[in-house]
């Protein structure tokens, strides 16, 4: 009953499928993977952590990438509650800040001759995710984002196509790997989003694209800070900037400096903080949007403003921190309505550092009510840490009914 089931298509259990590998491997002299027998789409222990694995050979992320996307659509436990290591961090870091231009071989494959089209067709749908998941969360169409690379980006991948074209195509994949992993990350899928980053991160090197590898080191600092990681965080903001000197726009440079000020934020490092941030404000000062590519346009003055927001509140001052919450409201575009729940809760927070409870709820109530519907674990973490601060004045009566309205509304916290 059980061949029946496999042939028919279901998956066995992970030690059940090693097993069947094993024994037809005894069998025939020949060692045979997980893929060699059919059931490449089982998740073990081993198998998830080649996502962690920086590869020498540019050609075998592609594959990688799909098999995480393929338990990660199947919701695969193992896949989703993956934890993250951070000593992993450091390879991909070394490796790439050392690397030199690499030759990448023209495709030859059959499926499917790959041209720009192609990969505009790739930007622009990366492009439209992408606002999904600033307007809705990134657990919105996550498994809409992972569909698209195993069914449309992947295929290219294995395509037929020149050098040119594959090093755009390159690029364009990991823009999409890029953000599966930050949706992930968004979602909460923490040890997932480290695995997806990192493959972007070598399907970037393979590119030549410093500025989205650069990006994509951002993103791990951003990551890494979120977790308490915080001399890791430093460390991946500071290769960011080396690593795409000469190379990066202001705007995208800027971007990687506000992430090393949060990161000595987080820190306690009010000196090295505020440096970063000022050269961050210097460098954005300076930019010229036409210098930069399509993935780095949220990153505007509201932006900026909204990272030194949160700097600011995590050194505990206060003062500087609403000032620039207040001005990142009054920029950001109602569109974004996770960024402006954020910074909501952030300044709600700042109020709380002053002692002013009440207009922590107040404001507090209101980023609620902008959150909607938001898919945003991070968010539902804005709202836990405020609860938390608030916790000392619950004997307050607005602060009770906020307390009472979250805990009704998040059943979760």
């Amino acid at each position: 009953m059980d061949v029946k089931r496999w042939l028919e298509g279901v998956q066995p259990r992970p030690a059940t499928a090693t097993f069947i590998a094993e024994a037809l491997s005894r069998k025939a002299g020949v060692k045979f993977s997980l893929e060699d027998v059919g059931m490449g789409g089982v998740i073990t222990p081993a198998t998830l952590e080649l996502g962690l694995e920086y590869t020498a050979a540019a050609p075998k992320v592609g594959s990688q990438l799909l098999g995480l996307t393929r338990r990660d659509l199947a919701e695969d436990p193992l896949a989703v509650e993956a934890t993250v290591v951070p000593s992993a961090w450091t390879q991909p870091l070394l490796t790439w800040l050392l690397s030199r231009p690499e030759p990448l071989p023209a495709g030859n494959g059959i499926q499917v001759n790959v041209g720009d089209s192609d990969i505009r067709a790739v930007r622009m749908t990366t492009q439209l995710f992408m606002k999904l998941d600033f307007q809705f969360g990134g657990g919105h169409a996550r498994a809409a984002l992972a569909q698209y690379y195993v069914r449309d980006v992947s295929p290219l991948l294995e395509g037929k196509f020149t050098e040119a074209v594959g090093r755009e195509l390159f690029s364009a994949a990991a823009e999409v790997a890029q953000l599966l992993g930050w949706t992930a990350y968004d979602l909460g899928r923490h040890g997932l989003a480290q695995r997806y980053m990192i493959q972007a991160l070598r399907l970037a090197q393979a590119a030549g694209d410093r500025m989205l590898g650069g990006r994509l080191l951002g993103n791990m600092s951003h990551q890494a800070n979120y977790l308490g990681s915080f001399q890791q965080s430093i460390q991946l903001a500071r290769a960011a900037q080396e690593g795409s000197k000469g190379i990066a726009s202001s705007t995208t440079m800027a971007s990687f400096l506000a992430m090393e000020a949060r990161a000595h934020a987080g820190n306690g490092d009010d000196r090295a903080c505020s440096y970063a941030f000022r050269e961050a404000e210097k460098i954005f000062d300076s930019r010229n949007i036409g210098d930069d590519p399509e993935w780095i346009s949220y990153f505007d003055e509201a932006e900026l403003a909204g990272e030194g927001a949160h700097c600011f509140r995590d050194l505990r001052k206060p003062l500087i921190a609403q000032e620039f919450a207040g001005h990142c409201l009054e920029l950001t575009d109602p569109f974004y309505a996770r960024t402006l729940s954020f910074i909501r809760l952030v300044q709600a927070a700042t109020y709380v550092h002053q002692s002013e409870p009440c207009q922590a709820v107040a404001l507090a109530t209101e980023a609620i009510e902008i959150a909607g519907s938001l898919k945003s674990k991070r968010y539902l973490r804005y709202v836990s840490d405020l609860c938390t601060d608030l916790a000392e004045y619950r004997e307050t009566h607005d602060v009770g009914r906020f307390l009472e309205m979250v805990a009704t509304k998040y059943p979760a916290l």
